[in-house]
């Protein structure tokens, strides 16, 4: 049997259509792809752009990476100081308490007793409280928040000696790659201020060592001070205060406010002489400063003015 081939008939064409054919396309042309239509895109011959409102960006735009280089080890070292310097500013106690406890208020007491007022600064956290006395109101505070601080800090060093008792099996652990060595899993982590505690010691050393900023460039030398040579053959009619500063020149005293005297206020003033710490009390500074004065004499050159005022 033969094949024979039917064609549908097509409708005829307008006139227009018939007097004016459209060329042939070229073959390369009619082999060209269609591009992929995009939204809010608009196609050219060579490059494909997007619209964004008035701007038009080309979508083979290529980000330029920063180039890699290894640091020095000596520029390392320098971020690292820089880094450890923002986080260890000197604070004092009073500052650090704020930065951790903003809600905790001190409450100040005025105590007037023989015409001396001293201040008792209290804060209350955990059920337990802290006092500070002293007769300024800013240095009451600070030793309120010294005191808590301080057991702040020896809770967590009671808390770490327990953690290293403790058996390791406890922790989570992950094998290394022989199976032999074991590492603890992920990233140490911990809540305890570290940073604020780290400021607060740096803030003693320097109160410790007595160093202060130098306002000026220009630094004047001080002038020499040099002691007696020989101490007085009878210092009964010399002052302790003194004598002390003649034999010994530079000593600086402390003063404070001697908390188990109360309610009765005694002063109480310190002095390092030599790393030896010598104290001395009294109804009133000058008083103190005296007592501190005829210790010191006695243990250096073994005085004791108490023994001639009882004579």
């Amino acid at each position: 049997m033969k094949k024979v081939e039917t064609y549908q008939q097509q409708p005829p064409l307008p006139l227009q259509q018939q007097q004016s054919p459209s060329p042939p396309l070229p073959q390369q042309q009619q082999q060209l792809p269609m591009p992929r239509l995009v939204a809010n895109c608009v196609t050219t011959s060579d490059k494909l752009i997007k619209h964004d409102g008035e701007k038009s960006i080309n979508e083979k735009t290529y980000v330029k990476w920063p180039v890699k280089r290894k640091v020095n080890r000596k520029e390392w070292r320098k971020r690292l100081n820089a880094r450890m310097h923002r986080l260890v500013r000197p604070k004092s106690s009073l500052m650090v308490f704020s930065e951790l406890f903003k809600d905790v208020q001190i409450n100040l007491t005025k105590h007037s007793i023989l015409s001396v007022i001293s201040y008792t600064a209290t804060l209350e956290i955990g059920g337990d409280i802290y006092y500070g006395n002293d007769i300024s109101k800013t240095q009451a505070k600070e030793k309120a928040c010294e005191n808590f601080l301080r057991t702040m800090l020896a809770k967590k060093m009671s808390e770490q000696s327990e953690e290293k008792e403790e058996s390791p099996m406890n922790v989570e652990r992950e094998v290394g790659e022989n199976g032999s060595v074991s590492k603890p899993k992920g990233h140490p982590q911990e809540d305890f201020p570290w940073p604020n505690f780290a400021a607060l010691a740096m803030h003693n050393l320097m109160n410790q060592w007595n160093i202060q900023p130098v306002e000026s460039t220009v630094i004047k030398p001080q002038p020499k001070t040099v002691g007696m040579r020989k101490f007085p053959e009878n210092p009964k009619n010399c002052n302790p205060i003194q004598l002390l500063n003649q034999m010994k020149p530079g000593v600086k005293y402390i003063e404070a406010i001697a908390p188990e005297k109360l309610p009765l206020l005694f002063f109480q003033i310190n002095c390092v002489i030599d790393d030896i710490l010598f104290t001395g009390e009294g109804r009133t500074k000058k008083a103190a400063k005296k007592e501190c004065c005829i210790a010191a004499i006695k243990y250096f050159w073994q005085f004791d003015f108490h023994a001639i005022e009882n004579n």
